[in-house]
């Protein structure tokens, strides 16, 4: 009889504490918890312009890393968000650096601050040109600035919203960058222009006649 019984109330040891071990396992998998509102500490650091944020990099030891980090957790790079940049958070900058088609190289300069802001900002809810940047072509596309990667001007934004209303999906934020060097070349390719990445008369003139 012992030797029945003793299995038995093993095994029913055994079943009684599985659903406090898989209760725990499914604890641990969600990570770091994140509001879905960002907190107001770090909603009031975007009040500096992304340009005259704070250079960021492994071993970084800050508030604005905790903006960086609850950013890269929201966009869907789990990242625990403590204000240190180690190497969770190198590596997920690096992973957000390559989707955006930046350079991969870990630092959280303007441009990767730039498209980190933009994670904040609501989509456009309009498909009309904003009156600033429609008043800018005022100008002849033969007196408007030539534009190139690194440029960083309101006629980037009037670029920017044109080739987003034409179909190629960029960020309007003023700064010429790889994303919009990448989508001006598709431009020209598409329009039979030289496929430069620059925005001279012949590419201005294209984009006028889009509005």
């Amino acid at each position: 009889m012992k030797k029945i019984c003793l299995p038995l109330l093993l095994a029913f040891g055994l079943f009684a504490a599985l659903p406090l071990s898989f209760h725990s396992a499914t604890a641990a998998s969600h990570g770091p918890a994140t509001e879905k509102q960002l907190p107001k500490n770090l909603e009031n650091l975007m009040d500096i312009a992304p340009e005259h944020q704070f250079t960021l990099r492994e071993g970084s030891k800050r508030i604005e890393v905790e903006l960086l980090q609850w950013t890269l957790n929201d966009y869907g790079l789990k990242t625990e968000v403590d204000g240190i940049f180690g190497p969770q958070t190198d590596r997920n900058v690096r992973h957000y650096q390559q989707d955006k088609g930046h350079v991969v190289d870990g630092i959280v300069g303007m441009y990767t601050w730039v498209a980190i802001y933009a994670e904040h900002q609501p989509p456009p809810d309009g498909t009309e040109l904003p009156t600033r940047l429609k008043n800018l072509m005022a100008i002849a596309p033969e007196h408007q600035f030539t534009l190139r990667e690194g440029s960083h001007r309101i006629e980037v934004e009037l670029l920017q919203w044109t080739l987003n209303d034409y179909g190629l999906k960029t960020e309007v934020d003023g700064i010429f960058g790889p994303e919009t060097n990448r989508n001006v070349r598709q431009y020209q390719a598409d329009k039979g222009l030289t496929v430069d990445g620059i925005v001279g008369v012949n590419t201005w003139t294209a984009l006028y006649g889009e509005q």
